[in-house]
């Protein structure tokens, strides 16, 4: 019979087996991490397709963290500069081609075609054209996006303005009765006028570009019309006004800001409740009611070591349950989260003027898809501000922008 002292050294070396067995087993485990720009909210959005994935890779484990927006051109430059960091990041449009630019995310209609494929399909056609760059290359896939909407007092209106003309004498007969109008998202910088730019015909560079075009006739028109919501119907000129607040004091009647509000507006403004409504923006000179489409993308960073993992996540990501879970799951906690690439789920949400969203979305752009834009778009403000704010002349202000911009555009060829 064994003595006592023999039988605990092999439980001990039995258990000390099962011991590095395990961590063996912990070591050879598939890890994923992935940085999303936001609060610490943001994280919930992707639990479900966390959830989904899990359910068919259980050997793989997940961990998705936050980054605040302020801090993420420089965390993931830092991330490219050491090799080291998440496997997949979301960030603006802008950063997905400034990164793709030096390299720090896999082209993904290379890496995956399949996937592709079924964002031109299903993808919102603004949101994927501001990310795809003009050889093809696309480093990002759409993933949210918001659209500037008109919100108005139903109560005051029986409807929105449908045209330029329109918004001016709508909003002359509501200071007439004592209620101004407001726009906030973009207030009184490029994105609030890009609008109208495009709603005109304007552009901010040519098709290939290499040169700016923001100093023609159309986006001089547009100026012209957009510093008239300030000088001649006294919009507010602060960078982010009340402007939802003020719809429910009645300061405002007729204002615009991003589709947010859509889920928040009777949660917040309890006193609007049955009060307010939503509509597409005033169509301009061409016709069109083109709005900024803003948003983030998802994108998998190119050293990681988890590559096909990662693209096999996105593919997740994107299957149609997924998106409309994880916009479901945005509305549960009082968010907003609208699958820019997957816009065919948005028709199935619970969302007040539904409809008048999906007519916007269908006329709708993100910002440049040019690499100098990041650089330049301050120019494009700054001649908003001089003409908006101090009284000056829309072709002379954005005939300086344009030659700036070009003299930089012409240095870089």
């Amino acid at each position: 019979m064994p003595s006592p002292t023999a039988s605990t050294r092999r439980l001990a070396a039995v258990a000390l087996a099962l011991g590095l067995a395990a961590s063996a087993a912990l070591a050879q485990r598939a890890r994923l991490v992935v940085w999303m720009v936001g609060d610490d909210k943001t994280p919930r959005v992707m639990q479900p397709a966390v959830d989904a994935y899990r359910a068919r890779h259980p050997d793989v484990d997940i961990e998705v963290r936050d980054v605040p927006w302020a801090d993420a051109m420089t965390k993931y430059s830092a991330a490219l500069a050491s090799r080291r960091g998440p496997d997949l990041v979301t960030g603006s449009t802008s950063y997905a081609i400034a990164l793709g630019a030096k390299g720090a995310l896999i082209d993904l209609a290379e890496a995956a075609p399949d996937l592709v494929a079924e964002l031109q399909r299903h993808a919102n056609p603004g949101a994927l054209q501001a990310i795809r760059r003009a050889d093809g290359r696309l480093y990002g896939a759409p993933f949210d996006m918001h659209v500037q909407l008109q919100y108005y007092r139903s109560d005051l209106l029986d409807k929105a303005p449908a045209d330029w003309d329109g918004f001016i004498v709508t909003a002359r007969a509501l200071r007439a009765r004592g209620h101004g109008i407001a726009q906030q998202w973009g207030n009184t910088s490029w994105l609030g006028f890009y609008p109208y730019l495009r709603q005109a015909g304007g552009a901010v560079y040519d098709a290939s570009c290499r040169r700016a075009v923001i100093d023609s006739p159309e986006a001089v028109q547009a100026l012209a019309y957009y510093a008239r919501l300030y000088r001649e119907l006294q919009a507010p000129t602060d960078g982010w006004p009340d402007a939802d607040g003020g719809l429910e004091s009645g300061a405002y009647g007729l204002m615009q800001s991003g589709t947010w509000l859509l889920s928040r507006m009777d949660m917040v403004h309890k006193g609007l409740a049955g009060k307010w409504a939503a509509a597409p923006l005033s169509a301009g000179p061409t016709g069109r009611r083109t709005a900024v489409l803003g948003g983030t993308v998802l994108a998998v960073m190119h050293f990681s070591p988890r590559r096909e993992l990662a693209l096999d996540f996105m593919r997740t990501v994107y299957s149609p349950e997924v998106s409309r879970r994880m916009a479901e799951a945005a509305l549960a906690y009082g968010g907003m989260w609208l699958p820019s690439g997957r816009q065919d789920q948005i028709a199935h949400l619970s969302l007040p003027f539904r409809d008048a969203l999906l007519a916007q979305l269908a006329d709708a752009e993100g910002p440049p898809p040019c690499p100098a834009w990041m650089r330049q778009d301050y120019l494009v403000t700054r001649a908003v501000q001089r003409v908006v704010l101090a009284g000056g002349d829309p072709r002379t202000e954005l005939g300086h922008a344009a030659a700036v911009m070009n003299r930089a555009l012409e240095a870089q060829q």
